[in-house]
């Protein structure tokens, strides 16, 4: 009986290893010899998948809601016209501009030039003031809102003639090339007849914002000195007051990261969308930042340095182009930065 045991235990063994044995050889990756046994390790393979299983997986593909990829895609620009594009007005407030002591000792003079985003608010929580208490400086705003870094084309560049309260026109005056009775009627204009440009330390040149608003061109490649242009006005800017006031440092600030709506109310988009017909607004940032490589002037990036973005909008900006005071805080903390870390590099 043991015999026949034995013998049945080896039939079925044998059936077994037939059976096991019908993977090919190619599924075999290696042969080992421990002792007489011979043993045959296998690497796993990958199922293949039957007709069915690819057709199940076909219909469940279909079947499933596409995520939505929005976010993951780059911003499409749209291109509008600029007369669909506005500078929302700054609601009117009483301004109480605020007075320095003059016998007070300060360190520096800053001269600050721009637009609105500046003139707009002379108060405590103004970028040109907090930035003069932050650097201990004397401060002499002669921003103007609603004024562009470039000639428009409808203005005289004949200095004779010249009546352009634009960048261009504000450092001319300084520089002593035009009448400076073209700032009367502002603020600016009072203030410019009490500064000694001499003992400024600082010019903060702040501009771009309007001129994307009123289309301004943002280059000219076969003109680089264009003054009808924003790289052609603020390379302008920067040489005559290196050339007339050659100790003094410049600061370029870009335009600020915006939003805009149409006349309509309608929105259009934001600086990284909304195309003039010559550019985005995140273009004309980056030109400028291009002129101060250039010019050897400092540079404050006020469209991604200062935190503002799509997220803080609401945080830092009261109207989707002018900032709100925390956002002015976050500005004139930043170009306060900017001054004094300067100030100790050119002392050390």
């Amino acid at each position: 009986m043991k015999k026949w045991s034995v013998m049945v235990m080896l039939v079925l063994s044998m059936a077994l290893f037939v059976g096991c044995g019908k993977d090919t050889e190619e599924n075999l990756s290696k042969t080992d010899t421990v002792g007489d046994a011979v043993i045959i390790s296998e690497t796993p393979q990958p199922a293949k998948a039957t007709e069915e299983m690819n057709q199940e997986n076909e219909t469940a593909q279909k079947e499933q809601p596409q995520q939505n990829q929005t976010a993951e895609q780059p911003a499409q620009e749209l291109v509008v016209d600029p007369e669909e594009l506005q500078e929302p007005e700054i609601a009117p407030v009483e301004i109480n501009e605020e007075v320095y002591d003059e016998n007070a000792e300060k360190n520096l003079q800053i001269v600050f030039l721009g637009d609105s985003i500046l003139d707009g608010y002379r108060d405590g929580t103004g970028i040109a003031y907090l930035t003069g208490v932050g650097c201990n400086a004397k401060v002499f705003n002669l921003a103007m809102g609603g004024t562009t870094a470039a000639l428009t084309t409808y203005e005289d560049a004949n200095y004779e003639e010249w009546n352009s309260r634009c960048l261009q026109g504000v450092v001319h005056a300084i520089c002593g090339k035009v009448d400076p009775k073209i700032l009367d009627g502002y603020r600016a204009g009072e203030i410019f007849g009490t500064c000694d440009f001499s003992q400024t330390d600082y010019f903060v040149i702040e501009y771009g914002m309007n001129d994307f608003l009123a289309g301004i061109p943002l280059s000219d490649e076969d003109a680089v000195y264009n003054q009808y242009t924003y790289v052609g006005a603020l390379r302008i800017a920067v040489m005559s007051l290196q050339e007339t006031y050659p100790d003094a440092q410049i600061v370029l600030c870009s335009p600020n990261y915006a939003q805009f709506w149409g006349k309509d109310g309608a929105f259009l988009g934001d600086g990284n969308m909304v195309n003039n017909g010559g550019g985005t607004l995140a273009e004309y940032y980056r030109v400028c930042g291009n002129v101060a490589t250039d010019m050897h002037t400092l540079f404050l990036n006020a469209y991604e340095g200062i935190g503002l973005d799509t997220y803080t909008a609401d945080e830092y900006l009261e109207d989707g182009v002018h900032l709100s005071e925390k956002g002015r805080r976050k500005y004139a903390e930043k170009l306060t930065e900017i001054i004094l870390a300067y100030e100790a590099e050119k002392n050390n």
